[in-house]
């Protein structure tokens, strides 16, 4: 029976038969050759997440002076039933990510269909034909223990093998270029050393071909910029060695807008490691404080919207005060300090811990409480109550569910004993909370709703009138406001047709 790879929209794709995967072999032979008679480079993008696919992408879309691409691009993918849909799809020239960017797809049929210099594959030994790699394996941080951080670790079992891979295949000029968020220390103590070993076993002197090992980290923002922020953002970058460097600063130099976003190089790998993880501690520290605050402003009747607002009119100093929410979710902001912290021990062995960055992560990760809490004031008992969550990625206008706070809101509810239904309209299927459908059509979720809960600000939620919302309800629910998606105007109208109205951080709201 031929084995499937089922996508999110629950389409099945056969995986290749060991007859088309020898096929496949001679075709990516027979593509780098033409590909190198019109002298471009070749670049392979190991994973094609949602980071690595748009970065293959753009790679793909980058020219030279004369409007001519100056790289080929293969996309890897592993050849697991979880994840292999994406090479047929990509093939056809149809990004395997939602996003509310219109430049996505664009891209993605420009690159796959009309340029033809961006594919698709799952066979291994692509590798072996490259000139750059580019590394956006997903690499997680484990916690163990609910609001519970400081017990976090970092299983880089799977990237170590992600890299063997490549030492395995990969030529002594290839550069390798990690983008993925990684430990401060990995390059230098985990994908360097691999690197070498493999080239030992393969015979190839070290000393005169040391592995071209780089690191500049991406800072995707997958939302209605999705591209921009790839192409059209600034990069920090180091290298190993020099030689990496000069490969490194080369690659990206083609790739992106350098002219209006220059490069900053740092000394080491560790240092631009750290960067990273330091850079997205800020921010979970940032949203961490304005938690407290918010409980607060809630108490006393105030508004903690409007005072970050004026908080944050005091430029230079004060406009980068982030909001309160349901919570902090994504692949970043939730897992980097768990990674710098468990690196301080495991990989550098120096003492201490990172108090204020776990710290951070625990309020964040048990900020959706807090909205349960908001519920309970207004309700005696959750059992039975019927809950409409609009929203479960995690973050507005994109179909991430990865480390979205709305699972931990949704796991919660059920525990309680809530009837829970969720609704988002980029999202198919939600992986992590496989329990739970995720409707696209708000008929299905809304009607008789006790409480509804705008959880994430997708523009769809925040154009709802709120007579449309009842009139599908047919009820009067308590509505829920998470981040300041309903201004008072709005507000006022739902409670103008008999709804309480309650929200994170809005304790001017009276009945």
């Amino acid at each position: 029976m031929t084995k499937v790879s089922i996508a999110p929209d629950g389409t099945e794709y056969p995986m290749p038969t060991e007859a088309q995967a020898a096929e496949e072999k001679q075709i990516l032979i027979k593509i780098t050759e033409e590909q190198r008679a019109l002298g471009r480079k070749i670049v392979a993008v190991q994973g094609l997440g949602f980071v690595g696919c748009v970065m293959a992408s753009v790679v793909a879309d980058a020219t030279d002076k004369e409007g001519k691409p100056i790289y080929y691009v293969h996309g890897h993918q592993r050849a697991s039933k979880r994840s292999y849909w994406k090479v047929p799809v990509i093939n056809s020239g149809i990004p395997p990510v939602s996003s509310s960017d219109a430049e996505v797809p664009l891209i993605f049929h420009r690159t796959v269909v009309e340029k033809k210099n961006f594919r698709a594959t799952c066979d291994d030994s692509v590798y072996a034909l490259v000139d750059v790699v580019v590394v956006d394996i997903q690499l997680d941080a484990t916690k163990p223990a609910f609001g519970e951080a400081e017990k976090g670790y970092c299983d880089i079992s799977a990237f170590r093998e992600g890299i063997r891979t490549l030492g395995q295949y990969i030529q002594p000029h290839c550069m390798v270029l990690v983008e993925t968020t990684v430990p401060p220390g990995t390059c230098e103590k985990v994908v360097k050393p691999i690197l070498e070993e493999e080239f030992t076993k393969r015979g190839i002197d070290i000393k005169a071909n040391p592995p071209l090992v780089a690191h500049s980290y991406e800072r995707v923002m997958p939302g209605a910029r999705y591209v921009e922020s790839i192409r059209d953002f600034w990069r920090v970058f180091s290298g190993v060695n020099p030689k990496s460097i000069e490969l490194c600063r080369e690659f990206l130099s083609n790739v992106l807008n350098v002219e209006k976003f220059p490069l900053t190089q740092l000394d080491s790998t560790n240092a631009s490691e750290l960067s990273k993880t330091m850079e997205n501690t800020y921010r979970a520290v940032n949203i961490a404080l304005t938690l407290e605050w918010a409980k607060f402003a809630e108490q006393i009747g105030v508004d903690i919207f409007k005072v970050r607002d004026a908080i944050r009119k005091r430029q230079g100093t004060h406009d980068n005060l982030l909001r309160p929410s349901l919570g902090v979710g994504g692949y970043c902001l939730t897992k980097d300090p768990v990674l710098a912290n468990w690196a301080m021990g495991a990989l550098f062995g120096a003492e201490g811990f990172l108090d204020f960055a776990i710290r951070s992560v625990n309020v964040n990760d048990t900020m959706p409480l807090h909205t349960i809490e908001i519920i309970k004031k207004e309700f005696k008992s959750l059992q039975n109550l019927k809950v409409a969550v609009l929203g479960v990625s995690y973050l507005e206008d994109v179909g991430d569910t990865r480390h979205s706070p709305s699972k931990t809101l949704v796991e919660f509810l059920r525990k309680d004993l809530a009837i829970v239904k969720a609704h988002d309209p980029y999202v198919e299927a939600w992986p992590e909370l496989e329990e739970v459908h995720v409707e696209n059509d708000l008929n299905a979720v809304l009607p008789d709703a006790d409480v509804v809960i705008f959880a994430v600000g997708h523009g769809q939620y925040k154009q709802l009138a709120p007579k449309d919302v009842l009139d599908i309800c047919k009820s009067k629910p308590l509505i829920v406001d998470c981040s300041n998606f309903l201004n008072d105007a709005t507000i006022n109208t739902y409670k103008g047709l008999g709804c309480k109205v309650r929200g994170v951080g809005k304790g001017h709201i009276v009945d």
